[in-house]
């Protein structure tokens, strides 16, 4: 009788023992594509997918992915598909190093998350301005901007300057200083002065003529 009555609790535990380790374990991450740690051409890659050991949850499933610049390069939201959550991604992706982040819901219910990355090749590169900056002369040549005479040009050409040019324009400036100050310390212009000598010689021609007939 005491046999009878243990069947049943070893019946049980035999049950607990028994159950399939997988159906108290969680689903995971079973691989992607691009892989982790992967280098791919731009031009082969227009969507990131993930796959699970067991059926995702189309709510709460959520998939980031940035770029070498530190942007997102999503197109739109995730969609999950039985095992696997399908991301599409922008177009012209650029080369570098890219980060992915995800988080679902697994069939049980339980959250998992989890990160990994690759790299692109073959994608788009920024353009960079590489004109040279204009200078005096280009702008000079352009007939915008003339450039400025440096010191050296302008000593050089006080150096071109001879002694005689010099001294030419010392006399010439001392000449016209000269009649300059003649001409103010009189304070009469020329004609009158003109004018004055002519009287003055009628004057003494009149006392010559009166002198002679007082002698006659």
């Amino acid at each position: 009788m005491s046999r009878l009555r243990l069947l049943p609790a070893l019946l049980t535990s035999c049950a607990l023992v028994l159950v399939p380790a997988s159906a108290q374990a969680h689903d995971e991450l079973t691989g992607s594509d691009p892989q982790d740690g992967a280098t791919v051409e731009a031009d082969e890659l227009d969507e990131l997918t993930l796959s699970f050991s067991g059926e995702i949850a189309q709510v709460g499933a959520a998939v980031t992915v940035t770029g070498p610049d530190g942007g997102s390069v999503l197109d739109g939201e995730p969609e999950a598909d039985g095992t696997e959550v399908t991301q599409d991604l922008v177009d012209d992706l650029g080369d570098g190093d890219y980060a992915v982040a995800w988080r679902v819901t697994s069939e049980d219910g339980h959250p998992i998350s989890g990160e990994f990355g690759f790299t692109v090749t073959g994608g788009t590169e920024e353009e960079q301005d590489t004109a040279p900056a204009p200078t005096d002369e280009t702008e000079d040549a352009t007939g915008t901007v003339e450039p400025e005479p440096t010191a050296t040009e302008t000593e050089a050409e006080a150096e071109a300057t001879t002694p005689e040019e010099t001294a030419d324009a010392t006399s010439e400036d001392g000449q016209t200083s000269d009649a300059a100050t003649a001409d103010t310390s009189s304070g009469l212009p020329v004609w009158a002065w003109v004018i004055l000598a002519a009287g003055g010689v009628g004057v003494l021609a009149l006392m010559a003529a009166t002198w002679q007939r007082q002698r006659r």
